[in-house]
């Protein structure tokens, strides 16, 4: 009987002990939703990239042609595109991708994340929008602060994001130039 009772007490406390650690992961939850909550739009970057009306750094670099590309165009408006192979919704987007710049006329750059194998990816883009191949937190990346793939972002010729997001819906549906 000693045994019996002893063993109901050790269970009563270790269940006393996880609802307290329960409440306790529960509160420090909340604490942490509504930390970022207080932080406002853009700080989660739940869309993949930098918010609409946010400035993107300046950067550089050269496509697979070895031509010079930046992170604004002067003159109008940039589509940038952020691709990673092995990504199903990437695979899906870059017909999108492509048919966009085609329609619009807006210029169009793909960035391809390189994990040993851009192949696909720069085949599909090669020859229709100009390409630049660069690690997961290359310049670029880094620039337009992505953080899922795809993610895909419009530039005015100022540097200053007009909408960003993962799909083509997202983006203003600009007319042919």
């Amino acid at each position: 009987m000693y045994y019996l009772a002893a063993a109901v007490t050790v269970a009563i406390v270790c269940t006393v002990l996880n609802l307290l650690l329960t409440f306790g992961v529960i509160r420090k939850l909340r604490e942490h939703d509504s930390l970022i909550a207080a932080a406002g739009p853009g700080h989660g970057h739940s869309d993949g990239t930098l918010p609409a009306g946010a400035a993107v750094a300046a950067v550089s670099a050269t496509t697979l042609d070895g031509r010079a590309v930046s992170s604004t165009r002067a003159g109008g408006a940039l589509l940038v595109g952020f691709f990673s192979p092995g990504c199903r919704p990437c695979e899906e987007r870059i017909g999108e991708f492509i048919r966009y710049h085609e329609r619009t006329a807006v210029a169009a750059l793909a960035v391809v994340v390189d994990d040993g194998d851009t192949g696909p990816h720069v085949s599909r883009l090669s020859g229709h929008v100009d390409v630049v191949v660069e690690p997961a937190n290359g310049a670029f990346g880094t620039a337009f602060q992505v953080t899922s793939y795809p993610a895909l972002c419009l530039v005015d010729s100022a540097g200053v994001v007009l909408a960003g997001g993962s799909t083509f819906g997202e983006l203003p549906d600009l007319v042919s130039a």
